[in-house]
């Protein structure tokens, strides 16, 4: 059910348009945690990747402001722990935002690897000139009663259109993204013609739309109707040589049955369609793993379309990435001194493994925090830092002095352990237990409270140790 309620409480979902253009947002933070605020954005919705669009540092009484270009709409958000501020920005515009709260993560939540801060939009000070926000909010409100009342009428192809044309009517917008937003909610909302769906919501509203890689709404919708697109064919003689091609990982072969099936006239959407159901069977069916990797890794190299490479990309790298109670390859660091490191030395405690820069503030506040950390847990744990993507003599001139208490090492320009790591961002953070296998992958970063949740590690295992008949959590 599309029930999107948009909470009007802080911000930033960004959104640019056609033309790249300096855009202003300002702001102030209470109680935030940190010295330096990001503004990010996902770059698609399948693989969640983060992009940090830029930074900036808070003054004293906590005031920021982003000054950047970005040439397509995006949805940005700052993560303000509970909360995940989210605003609609357009190209130059200027934002000034209320006051925003840094509201903490509880220890459960912080506990919970699976915990996702609620979204929220946010006040602004004052309201540019047709502002894409407040025209989402008022559609949301409305197509929420619209919503509502089709869920108890007497659903058919008459009713939805008239609903939809009603309500469409009372928003003409010449802006593509807003436009995109309603088609994409229109699609849903067709949707509720059970005998129909999902394929004629997708023919209806869905296939004449541009694929949009950074509108919420096209990626609600796009989830919700090719959820398992495949299953719909699967015992349907005529999907027989789709099914075939897939089985062979054919991927010219499979491109041609699968279009055979419906009538796309998007060969875009068409194959953004194939790359996340690809991506869901290799997830849900242990037997379909091989033929689906090959099948996505042929979409990676031949693709004509770049955001499709990017998120093949993306894929792969997560198939790649350190799975929990696996143990990571004997990788050689460099340290400081030229001589070879390896995680298998620290076997015995856990290991907490952070991937650093010299190019970045955040680095530099984690070795001065986790020196200390490492000298109170100094029987427990291991701090290493890897340094990636630059020189050795890059990342000495960075320390200067190699800390007492924790490993500094250089991993220079091979991407191999980043790979397999699945190391989207720098820093990054991933934690092993005694024994060298990975039990947080990722793990939190110092200022999301690692040093609390190792702290009720080392009690668990205190409590097992001692014969506690308590139950010891997978972490």
């Amino acid at each position: 059910m599309k029930k999107c309620v948009l909470s009007i409480l802080i911000t930033a979902l960004c959104s640019i348009i056609t033309v790249s253009a300096e855009t202003y947002v300002r702001g102030s933070l209470r109680a935030y945690p940190d010295t330096i605020v990001h503004l990010r954005y996902f770059s698609d919705e399948i693989t969640k990747k983060e992009v940090i669009v830029v930074s900036s540092e808070l003054d004293s009484v906590g005031n920021f402001e982003f000054c950047f270009e970005l040439d397509e709409v995006h949805k940005c958000f700052i993560d303000l722990g509970v909360y995940r501020a989210v605003l609609f920005v357009e190209p130059n515009k200027t934002y000034d935002l209320k006051k925003m709260p840094y509201v903490p993560k509880s220890d459960a939540q912080l506990f919970n690897m699976f915990f996702t801060p609620k979204e929220v939009l946010a006040n602004l000070k004052n309201t540019p000139t047709d502002d894409i926000n407040q025209d989402i909010l008022n559609f949301e409100l409305a197509i929420d009663e619209v919503w509502n009342k089709a869920l108890f009428a007497d659903v058919s192809t008459q009713y939805l259109r008239a609903a939809i044309d009603s309500i469409d009517g009372q928003f003409v917008s010449e802006n593509p993204y807003f436009n995109t937003y309603k088609q994409s909610t229109y699609a849903l909302l067709a949707n509720l013609h059970i005998e129909l769906s999902p394929f004629w919501s997708i023919q209806e509203y869905f296939v004449p739309m541009t694929v949009s890689y950074s509108n919420p709404a096209y990626w609600e919708a796009f989830f919700v109707l090719f959820d398992g697109f495949f299953n719909h064919f699967e015992y349907e003689s005529s999907a027989q040589e789709v099914l075939q091609a897939y089985k062979q990982a054919n991927l010219p072969l499979l491109k041609e049955k699968f279009a055979s099936l419906m009538v796309w006239n998007n060969p875009r959407l068409e194959e953004l369609v194939l790359l996340y159901n690809l991506w869901e069977n290799y997830n849900s069916k242990p037997e379909d793993k091989e033929h689906a990797r090959s099948l996505i890794e042929q979409i990676q190299r031949t693709s004509p379309f770049a955001e499709h490479k990017q998120i093949a990309t993306g894929i792969l790298s997560n198939l790649q990435r350190a799975q929990i109670g696996t143990k990571p390859a004997d990788y050689k660091l460099l340290n400081l001194s030229g001589k070879p490191v390896s995680l298998r030395n620290f076997e015995g405690k856990f290991v907490y493994v952070v991937f650093a820069s010299s190019f970045i503030t955040e680095s530099r506040a984690d070795i001065a925090y986790l020196q200390q950390l490492a000298k109170r847990y100094s029987d427990d744990i291991a701090v290493i830092f890897v340094f990636s993507n630059e020189t050795l003599s890059t990342t000495v001139d960075y320390i200067q002095e190699a800390p007492a208490d924790i490993v500094i090492t250089n991993w220079d320009n091979n991407k191999d352990m980043l790979q397999a790591f699945g190391v989207h961002n720098i820093p990054s953070y991933y934690l092993l237990d005694r024994d060298g296998y990975f039990i947080h992958s990722p793990a939190l970063s110092p200022s999301e409270g690692f040093e609390r949740k190792f702290d009720a590690i080392l009690q668990l295992e205190k409590a097992a140790n001692e014969g506690s008949t308590m139950n010891k959590p997978f972490f």
